[in-house]
């Protein structure tokens, strides 16, 4: 049978240790995703009045995307404000002490000079105390009819949806008039910064660890260029059926210039890998 010129030169290098071991720079398939997603819902339950975003917009953190039906809350808060304000209770209870206390100090006097009994003096005793006593309770009440203003204030506000986020509305589940039961209203994504997931092979363990910069080139299919990215995190438990690992990066998208979903590549600064490792990498 006739031999290639190195054919057996080729077999023994195939099946040496060393072509195992030879290196090439760690460039491993990755995906770009949003750092933080999010399902916005609301705290009670209730009919949306108005849905104030769509899909695309851009929000901020802050913002007011969604409400529901609140008239009888803000008819409530409304209430428990005038009541918080009134101080008539108040002045009344004052003006009783004001006059006990001038009524204690006119018989105090006159004990003093043999003019009234000891019950006299202890019966205007007792009535200032009373009276000091019915102010504090209109004090109290006061005071609670304007914590109930804050609480009644605190439910209304929960039926105000407000974004946690800066971000892009990724998708608009509810329109106004839909009855809510704790369902999601909004999806919202942020865009700036960037994650980066990526799966390393087991021989990379250890080799890439968190603060590490890399390089990510997204998949545009135009005008590709690469990104400076962190490691921020790397998994400690190594996959068995695939004997990979999971790394986490994440790098600034500011004015939310790059989109999400897009395929990658990632190179790590100074990090190589086995040849035949890599190609076993899908």
């Amino acid at each position: 049978m006739y031999k290639f010129p190195g054919f057996s030169l080729l077999i023994a290098l195939l099946g040496s240790e060393a072509f195992a071991q030879t290196q090439e720079p760690a460039q491993l398939n990755c995906r770009i995703e949003p750092s933080v997603v999010v399902e916005m819902s609301s705290a009670v339950e209730g009919v949306i009045s108005e849905v104030l975003v769509d899909k695309n917009d851009v929000v901020k953190k802050g913002d007011v995307v969604a409400r529901l039906d609140a008239g009888l809350e803000a008819a409530t808060a409304e209430l428990r404000r005038v009541q918080s304000e009134l101080t008539s209770d108040v002045q009344a209870q004052q003006l009783a002490v004001e006059f006990s206390e001038r009524a204690l100090t006119r018989v105090k006097d006159l004990y003093e000079k043999k003019a009234a009994s000891f019950s006299e003096l202890d019966k205007l005793k007792t009535e200032h105390a009373i009276a000091q006593q019915q102010l504090q309770q209109a004090l109290d009440r006061k005071r609670q009819a304007e914590l109930e203003h804050k609480r009644a204030l605190a439910d209304l506000q929960r039926r105000t949806l407000v974004s946690p986020i800066d971000g892009v509305v990724v998708e608009r589940l509810k329109e106004p008039g839909e009855h809510i039961d704790f369902e999601p209203v909004l999806k919202l994504a942020q865009l700036d910064p960037l994650r980066v997931e990526v799966f390393a092979p087991a021989s990379l363990y250890g080799k890439v660890k968190a603060g590490m910069k890399a390089s990510v080139l997204p998949e545009l299919g135009i005008a590709d260029r690469s990104y400076s990215a962190e490691v921020v995190l790397v998994d400690q438990v190594i996959d068995g059926p695939s004997n990979t690992f999971g790394i986490r990066l994440s790098f600034p998208n500011p004015n939310n210039r790059l989109p999400s979903g897009l395929k990658c590549r990632v190179s790590f600064d100074g990090v190589t890998l086995n040849l035949l490792d890599a190609r076993s990498l899908p």
